[in-house]
């Protein structure tokens, strides 16, 4: 069946218009987009402890700036599945890039308001990602290896993480924080480029005349809103990425400020919760394309992810580097672990022709979810003075999550 507005969107499957190279090319250029948005929203939450005192706030301001841009996001990704029907999802992830590298810039600015603005950015460009790279994954991947390709390239996520703890804490100690982050905009053009050059067989399917208006900011929620699966996974990923991005946001603050770590070597340590996430990502998709049982499998996740939180709360600078670094390998594991495996139960559950409305859809949620994670997780370490305790009493968002989803699956 083919939608008028869908501009061939509603096309359900064609893997075998596309080669294993060129679909492995096509995975490997959006999870480079995922990952390079990624480390664009990390970039500053990575440098809190050298970029807050410039800007005249405390590291655990840095919360905010998240919320600032996932409330961007939010807004967006809604519409994204819109404009990915016009133009095309392959010049959509290329304004993604570029509106990275602005935000970048800007925040190396070191003013304020071009930092909000740059957030701002940022946020835009994150919430156009998923909607585009889901198009074209759903489109082009084989129906039995979903799971898989989706996980892959949602690793981008914490690759990108890895990246930015690798790479910011390095650069910044040698030539400013500033430099660091402006100088990362030009890694932007290392994916925006082959996607400009291979776009025409990936933007075959777009419609010039769709319109960007037909619903608003509310398309992708409606589509959500009225399928109960897709609406508990919705609730699901709105409890799970709060935690996520607590996490990410904070790790190498608490390192430092409650048990410290260097800079460095707390960077180190968010690389080593990054890596949990990579293997995260790969093994519970693998785990799920073999027993069938994807929602099942999100549900585990977010018990385990609850217990590492419980665990993380009693630590102390007494502890033993090995034993930090095995607790946040695990907490990386369950947490970052979930983004892959959940797109593509969203993709299931949407079915052909609404894959980037519904991912949209979800999104906001999920990213609303981040803006109100960690700028509560700031307000309550403003209360509790501790950034492991406060981590402990957000396990119960993961929690929750699991909660609504397992009555989801009870009452199908």
């Amino acid at each position: 069946m083919r939608s008028d507005q869908s501009g061939g969107a509603a096309m359900p499957h064609q893997a075998s218009a596309m080669t294993t190279s060129r679909l492995s090319l096509l995975l490997g250029l959006v999870t480079g987009v995922q990952g390079l948005a990624t480390f664009s929203v990390l970039a500053l939450p990575t440098l809190a402890t050298l970029a807050a005192p410039h800007f005249g706030y405390g590291a655990e301001s840095i919360g905010f700036q998240i919320s600032v841009i996932y409330a961007a996001a939010a807004t967006l990704s809604s519409m994204a599945g819109l404009y990915v029907r016009r133009h095309g999802a392959a010049i959509v992830s290329v304004w993604a890039l570029a509106l990275s590298a602005a935000g970048l810039v800007a925040i190396a600015s070191g003013s304020i308001l071009l930092a909000i603005a740059g957030s701002l950015a940022i946020g835009a460009a994150y919430g156009l990602t998923n909607p585009a790279a889901s198009h074209l994954l759903f489109r082009f991947a084989p129906k039995n290896r979903q799971n898989i390709v989706f996980a892959l390239k949602q690793t981008g996520v914490p690759l990108g993480g890895i990246l930015a703890a690798m790479m910011l804490p390095r650069v910044a100690e040698a030539y400013g924080w500033q430099f660091a982050i402006g100088i990362s905009a030009c890694l932007m053009a290392l994916v925006a480029v082959p996607i400009l050059a291979i776009r025409s067989g990936l933007d075959d399917d777009r419609n010039p005349a769709a319109t960007h208006g037909a619903g608003g900011v509310l398309t992708g929620i409606r589509v959500v809103w009225s399928t109960p699966r897709l609406r508990a996974l919705a609730i699901m990923g709105f409890a799970y990425a709060s935690s996520q991005f607590c996490l990410f946001t904070f790790l190498i603050t608490m390192l430092v400020k409650d048990l410290g770590w260097g800079l460095v070597a707390a960077g180190g340590a968010a690389t080593v919760m990054q890596v949990g996430g990579v293997i995260g990502r790969i093994a519970w998709s693998v785990l799920a394309d073999m027993i069938g049982r994807g929602v099942a499998i999100l549900i585990a996740i977010g018990i385990g992810s609850a217990a590492f939180a419980l665990v993380l709360a009693t630590a102390t600078p007494d502890w033993p580097s090995w034993l930090m670094l095995a607790i946040v390998f695990g907490f990386g594991f369950c947490l970052v672990g979930w983004n892959g495996l959940w797109l593509a139960e969203v993709a299931r559950a949407a079915g052909p022709g609404e894959v980037s409305l519904a991912t949209g859809g979800v999104l906001v949620f999920t990213f609303g979810g981040i803006v109100f994670g960690p700028a509560t997780f700031a307000t309550l370490y403003r209360m509790i003075d501790s950034y492991a305790y406060t981590y402990g009493v957000f396990s119960i968002y993961a929690l929750a999550g699991a909660a609504v989803l397992l009555w989801s699956l009870r009452r199908k």
